[in-house]
C-alpha cells in the first residue's frame, strides 16, 4: 500500500474511533433555555463545537484547525461525495430505494423560493459510530419551483442526549434547535408566536444535527445553514433565485 493511502486509511480509522467513543460515552443533554436571545449568528465563539444552531457562526475558521483536523475534514468530505456518486443519491428514484423519505411537502400556491427539503431515512440499526459519513440520516435537496430537486447535502443526527463526534475540530461542529417539547416526545418548531401549544415547553432540544454541503470546499461545506452563494457559485441553485 503506498505512502498516501497508508494516510488515508488512519485517518480514517481515528474518525470512526472517535465516533465510536462518543457513543458510547453517556453524554450530559444541554441544558434548558431559561431565557431565548435574540441574537444574531454568531453569540459563541468559532471554537464552539456544540450549540444553539442561531447563535453559532454560519461558517468554521478553517485555520483554526489542525492540519490533522483539516485533513480528516477533507477525507469526510471526499468520502460523502464518492459514497453519493457511488449510491446515485442525485437521482431521487435511487434515494428512495436505498431508504430515504422523498416525498417533499407540497408547494403552497404562488411560493416562487428555494427551500431546502430533508429527506430522512427510516430509523434502521446504527453502525459503530454516531457519524457514518457514508450513510447519512437524510439528504438534502434543493427544491425550486418548476425544477426537479437538486442534490446539495446530507444531515446526521444524534438521539436524545448524545453529543456528537467532532474528529475534525472546529470546523466540524453540532447544532441544536429550540423546539416545544412534551415529555419524551420528539421536540416540534415553535410556531410563529413563540408560545407553545398547551402541555408542551419551549427548550433546547436534546438532539443535535450536523449539516455537509457539496460545495466543493471546506469552509461552506461545514456552513451551519445552506451556504446559497457557495451553491449558487457551483451551479446547485437556480440562477434567477442567486440573483435575488
Amino acid at each position: 500500500m503506498s505512502r498516501p493511502a497508508v494516510r488515508l486509511v488512519a485517518l480514517a480509522a481515528g474518525i470512526a474511533l472517535l465516533g465510536t467513543a462518543s457513543q458510547a460515552r453517556p453524554a450530559t443533554p444541554p441544558a434548558l433555555v431559561c431565557k431565548l436571545p435574540r441574537a444574531s449568528s454568531g453569540t459563541l465563539p468559532a471554537t464552539a463545537r456544540h450549540g444553539i444552531i442561531d447563535h453559532m457562526p454560519q461558517y468554521p475558521i478553517v485555520t483554526l484547525a489542525t492540519r490533522r483536523q483539516q485533513a480528516r475534514a477533507r477525507l469526510v468530505l471526499e468520502r460523502l461525495v464518492a459514497a453519493a456518486e457511488r449510491e446515485q443519491w442525485g437521482d431521487v428514484q435511487a434515494a428512495a430505494r436505498a431508504g430515504y423519505d422523498t416525498r417533499s411537502r407540497p408547494r403552497k400556491p404562488g411560493d416562487a423560493s428555494v427551500f431546502f427539503f430533508h429527506a430522512e431515512r427510516h430509523e434502521e440499526p446504527r453502525g459503530r459510530s454516531i457519524f457514518d459519513f457514508t450513510r447519512p440520516k437524510a439528504l438534502i435537496y434543493a427544491n425550486a419551483p418548476g425544477r426537479p430537486l437538486v442534490l446539495v447535502g446530507a444531515m446526521w443526527s444524534t438521539r436524545d442526549g448524545e453529543l456528537g463526534p467532532t474528529p475534525a475540530g472546529p470546523i466540524l461542529r453540532w447544532h441544536s434547535h429550540v423546539v416545544c417539547k412534551e415529555g419524551k416526545k420528539r421536540g416540534l418548531k415553535p410556531p410563529a408566536s413563540g408560545v407553545c401549544p398547551g402541555g408542551s415547553r419551549l427548550t433546547q432540544g436534546t438532539s443535535e444535527m450536523l449539516h455537509v454541503w457539496f460545495t466543493g470546499e471546506l469552509r461552506s461545506a461545514f456552513a451551519i445553514r445552506a451556504p446559497q452563494p457557495e451553491l449558487c457559485k457551483v451551479g446547485l441553485l437556480p440562477g434567477d433565485s442567486c440573483r435575488r
